[in-house]
Protein backbone atom coordinates (compact mmCIF):
# COMPACT_ATOMS: atom_id res chain seq x y z
CA UNK A 1 0.00 0.00 0.00
CA UNK A 2 2.86 2.39 0.71
CA UNK A 3 2.98 5.00 -2.04
CA UNK A 4 -0.40 4.06 -3.54
CA UNK A 5 -3.01 6.67 -4.45
CA UNK A 6 -6.43 5.94 -2.90
CA UNK A 7 -9.83 7.62 -2.71
CA UNK A 8 -10.92 8.28 0.89
CA UNK A 9 -14.28 9.20 2.35
CA UNK A 10 -13.55 11.61 5.21
CA UNK A 11 -15.37 11.36 8.53
CA UNK A 12 -17.21 14.49 9.61
CA UNK A 13 -15.46 14.77 12.96
CA UNK A 14 -11.85 16.01 13.00
CA UNK A 15 -9.49 13.36 14.42
CA UNK A 16 -6.80 15.72 15.74
CA UNK A 17 -4.94 19.01 15.25
CA UNK A 18 -1.27 19.62 15.96
CA UNK A 19 1.81 21.51 14.80
CA UNK A 20 5.28 20.78 13.48
CA UNK A 21 8.05 23.39 13.16
CA UNK A 22 5.54 26.21 13.46
CA UNK A 23 3.09 24.84 10.89
CA UNK A 24 -0.38 23.69 11.87
CA UNK A 25 -1.84 20.39 10.68
CA UNK A 26 -5.40 19.09 10.69
CA UNK A 27 -5.71 15.30 10.87
CA UNK A 28 -8.84 13.72 9.42
CA UNK A 29 -9.93 10.09 9.67
CA UNK A 30 -11.60 8.22 6.85
CA UNK A 31 -12.35 5.01 4.99
CA UNK A 32 -11.37 3.83 1.51
CA UNK A 33 -13.18 1.24 -0.57
CA UNK A 34 -10.94 1.24 -3.64
CA UNK A 35 -10.68 -1.97 -5.67
CA UNK A 36 -13.49 -3.60 -3.75
CA UNK A 37 -11.58 -3.87 -0.45
CA UNK A 38 -12.36 -1.61 2.51
CA UNK A 39 -9.49 0.10 4.36
CA UNK A 40 -10.24 1.53 7.80
CA UNK A 41 -7.94 3.48 10.14
CA UNK A 42 -6.89 6.02 7.52
CA UNK A 43 -5.47 9.32 8.82
CA UNK A 44 -5.12 12.25 6.42
CA UNK A 45 -2.68 15.05 7.28
CA UNK A 46 -3.66 18.45 5.90
CA UNK A 47 -1.32 21.43 6.46
CA UNK A 48 -2.60 24.88 7.44
CA UNK A 49 -6.34 24.14 7.49
CA UNK A 50 -8.90 21.30 7.58
CA UNK A 51 -10.00 19.81 4.29
CA UNK A 52 -13.38 21.04 3.09
CA UNK A 53 -13.97 18.04 0.80
CA UNK A 54 -15.56 14.83 2.01
CA UNK A 55 -14.02 12.67 -0.73
CA UNK A 56 -10.32 13.11 -1.46
CA UNK A 57 -7.61 11.36 -3.44
CA UNK A 58 -4.51 10.92 -1.31
CA UNK A 59 -1.22 9.05 -1.26
CA UNK A 60 -0.33 6.53 1.46
CA UNK A 61 2.71 8.23 3.01
CA UNK A 62 3.30 5.93 5.99
CA UNK A 63 2.09 2.77 7.68
CA UNK A 64 2.14 2.04 11.40
CA UNK A 65 0.57 -0.35 13.89
CA UNK A 66 -1.17 0.50 17.14
CA UNK A 67 -2.85 -2.02 19.46
CA UNK A 68 -2.96 -4.64 16.73
CA UNK A 69 -4.46 -2.32 14.13
CA UNK A 70 -2.75 -1.10 10.95
CA UNK A 71 -3.01 2.66 10.39
CA UNK A 72 -2.44 4.30 7.01
CA UNK A 73 -1.02 7.84 7.17
CA UNK A 74 -2.00 9.77 4.04
CA UNK A 75 -1.76 13.22 2.49
CA UNK A 76 -2.64 14.90 -0.76
CA UNK A 77 0.06 14.23 -3.32
CA UNK A 78 1.79 17.62 -3.11
CA UNK A 79 2.35 17.29 0.66
CA UNK A 80 5.31 15.27 1.98
CA UNK A 81 4.83 13.60 5.35
CA UNK A 82 7.66 11.90 7.27
CA UNK A 83 8.15 10.28 10.68
CA UNK A 84 9.11 13.18 13.03
CA UNK A 85 6.24 15.25 11.62
CA UNK A 86 3.75 12.42 12.21
CA UNK A 87 4.92 11.83 15.78
CA UNK A 88 4.98 15.49 16.78
CA UNK A 89 1.61 16.37 15.25
CA UNK A 90 0.01 13.43 17.08
CA UNK A 91 1.79 14.12 20.40
CA UNK A 92 -1.29 15.68 22.00
CA UNK A 93 -3.47 12.68 21.20
CA UNK A 94 -2.91 10.58 24.33
CA UNK A 95 -4.64 7.48 23.00
CA UNK A 96 -2.48 7.41 19.86
CA UNK A 97 1.19 6.65 20.32
CA UNK A 98 2.35 4.56 17.33
CA UNK A 99 5.39 2.31 17.45
CA UNK A 100 7.55 1.82 14.37
CA UNK A 101 6.47 3.95 11.41
CA UNK A 102 7.42 2.95 7.87
CA UNK A 103 7.43 6.09 5.71
CA UNK A 104 7.49 6.64 1.97
CA UNK A 105 9.79 9.59 2.65
CA UNK A 106 12.73 9.54 5.05
CA UNK A 107 14.50 12.75 6.01
CA UNK A 108 17.99 13.38 7.34
CA UNK A 109 20.02 16.54 7.81
CA UNK A 110 23.74 17.24 7.89
CA UNK A 111 26.45 19.68 6.92
CA UNK A 112 29.34 20.24 4.55
CA UNK A 113 32.04 21.35 6.98
CA UNK A 114 35.05 23.21 5.61
CA UNK A 115 38.21 24.85 6.93
CA UNK A 116 40.87 27.14 5.49
CA UNK A 117 44.23 25.37 5.62
CA UNK A 118 47.51 26.49 4.06
CA UNK A 119 45.66 28.71 1.60
CA UNK A 120 43.27 25.95 0.49
CA UNK A 121 39.74 24.87 1.31
CA UNK A 122 39.46 21.46 2.93
CA UNK A 123 36.29 19.52 3.62
CA UNK A 124 35.53 17.08 6.42
CA UNK A 125 34.68 13.59 5.17
CA UNK A 126 33.66 10.68 7.38
CA UNK A 127 33.57 6.95 6.66
CA UNK A 128 30.46 5.21 7.94
CA UNK A 129 30.94 1.76 9.50
CA UNK A 130 27.58 0.41 8.37
CA UNK A 131 27.70 1.34 4.69
CA UNK A 132 31.49 1.56 4.45
CA UNK A 133 31.11 4.71 2.33
CA UNK A 134 32.60 8.17 2.63
CA UNK A 135 30.23 11.10 3.07
CA UNK A 136 29.34 14.13 5.17
CA UNK A 137 28.10 14.04 8.78
CA UNK A 138 24.32 13.59 8.79
CA UNK A 139 21.45 11.72 10.44
CA UNK A 140 17.72 11.31 10.88
CA UNK A 141 15.50 14.08 12.21
CA UNK A 142 13.97 13.54 15.63
CA UNK A 143 10.76 14.78 17.16
CA UNK A 144 10.71 18.49 18.14
CA UNK A 145 13.63 19.32 15.80
CA UNK A 146 13.84 21.51 12.73
CA UNK A 147 16.36 20.87 9.95
CA UNK A 148 19.14 23.04 11.37
CA UNK A 149 18.79 21.58 14.85
CA UNK A 150 19.10 18.08 13.43
CA UNK A 151 22.21 19.01 11.44
CA UNK A 152 23.87 20.59 14.49
CA UNK A 153 23.04 17.62 16.73
CA UNK A 154 24.15 14.98 14.22
CA UNK A 155 27.45 16.71 13.53
CA UNK A 156 28.11 17.01 17.26
CA UNK A 157 27.26 13.33 17.85
CA UNK A 158 29.36 12.03 14.96
CA UNK A 159 32.38 14.35 15.18
CA UNK A 160 32.25 16.23 18.49
CA UNK A 161 32.18 19.56 16.62
CA UNK A 162 29.76 22.35 17.57
CA UNK A 163 28.88 24.01 14.29
CA UNK A 164 26.83 27.04 13.36
CA UNK A 165 25.36 26.57 9.85
CA UNK A 166 25.90 29.62 7.67
CA UNK A 167 22.85 31.50 6.43
CA UNK A 168 22.02 31.27 2.74
CA UNK A 169 22.94 27.72 1.82
CA UNK A 170 20.57 24.74 1.88
CA UNK A 171 20.53 21.95 -0.65
CA UNK A 172 18.65 18.66 -0.97
CA UNK A 173 20.14 15.32 -1.97
CA UNK A 174 17.53 12.72 -2.87
CA UNK A 175 17.86 9.01 -3.64
CA UNK A 176 16.03 5.69 -3.30
CA UNK A 177 17.82 3.23 -0.98
CA UNK A 178 14.87 0.85 -0.46
CA UNK A 179 12.86 0.56 -3.65
CA UNK A 180 9.90 2.93 -3.33
CA UNK A 181 11.30 4.69 -0.27
CA UNK A 182 12.62 8.17 -1.04
CA UNK A 183 15.45 9.45 1.13
CA UNK A 184 15.89 13.22 1.39
CA UNK A 185 19.03 14.66 2.97
CA UNK A 186 19.17 18.38 3.70
CA UNK A 187 22.68 19.81 3.78
CA UNK A 188 23.90 23.10 5.24
CA UNK A 189 27.39 24.62 5.18
CA UNK A 190 29.54 25.37 8.22
CA UNK A 191 33.08 26.67 8.64
CA UNK A 192 35.23 25.14 11.34
CA UNK A 193 38.71 26.19 12.43
CA UNK A 194 41.28 23.53 13.21
CA UNK A 195 39.78 21.72 16.17
CA UNK A 196 39.97 18.29 17.74
CA UNK A 197 37.51 15.83 16.25
CA UNK A 198 36.09 13.06 18.41
CA UNK A 199 34.34 10.54 16.17
CA UNK A 200 31.38 8.44 17.24
CA UNK A 201 33.17 5.09 17.17
CA UNK A 202 29.97 3.04 17.11
CA UNK A 203 29.02 4.54 13.73
CA UNK A 204 32.07 6.26 12.23
CA UNK A 205 35.22 4.37 11.24
CA UNK A 206 37.49 7.32 10.43
CA UNK A 207 37.64 10.87 9.05
CA UNK A 208 39.84 12.95 6.76
CA UNK A 209 40.17 16.57 5.72
CA UNK A 210 40.31 16.65 1.92
CA UNK A 211 40.61 19.35 -0.72
CA UNK A 212 38.03 19.40 -3.49
CA UNK A 213 39.96 17.17 -5.87
CA UNK A 214 40.65 14.47 -3.28
CA UNK A 215 37.07 14.60 -1.96
CA UNK A 216 35.62 14.03 -5.43
CA UNK A 217 37.90 11.01 -5.90
CA UNK A 218 36.99 9.66 -2.46
CA UNK A 219 33.23 9.83 -2.85
CA UNK A 220 31.50 6.79 -4.31
CA UNK A 221 28.12 8.38 -5.07
CA UNK A 222 27.37 11.19 -7.51
CA UNK A 223 24.90 12.74 -5.04
CA UNK A 224 27.76 13.48 -2.63
CA UNK A 225 29.88 14.92 -5.42
CA UNK A 226 26.99 17.19 -6.47
CA UNK A 227 26.45 18.45 -2.91
CA UNK A 228 30.17 19.17 -2.58
CA UNK A 229 30.21 21.06 -5.89
CA UNK A 230 27.20 23.16 -4.86
CA UNK A 231 28.74 23.92 -1.47
CA UNK A 232 32.12 24.91 -2.93
CA UNK A 233 30.46 27.22 -5.48
CA UNK A 234 28.43 28.91 -2.76
CA UNK A 235 31.44 29.29 -0.45
CA UNK A 236 33.66 30.84 -3.12
CA UNK A 237 30.93 33.18 -4.36
CA UNK A 238 29.64 34.36 -0.96
CA UNK A 239 32.67 34.28 1.33
CA UNK A 240 35.28 35.71 -1.02
CA UNK A 241 37.29 32.51 -0.92
CA UNK A 242 39.02 31.01 -3.94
Amino acid sequence: MLGNMINVQIDCELFHTGSYCGREYAVHSGVSSDNGSVLHNILIFSPDKPLEKTLVKVRVMAVTELKGRIYYICAEEENIIYEPLIREVLTGRKDFSPGRITCLFEKSCGAVIFRRHSGNLEYLLIKNRKGNNWGFPKGHMEIHEDERQTAVREVREETGLNIQPLEGFRTISEYHPKGRITKQVIFFVAEMPVEDIVIQKSEIERFIWADYSLAVKTFRFNNDKKVLSQARSWITQNLSIK
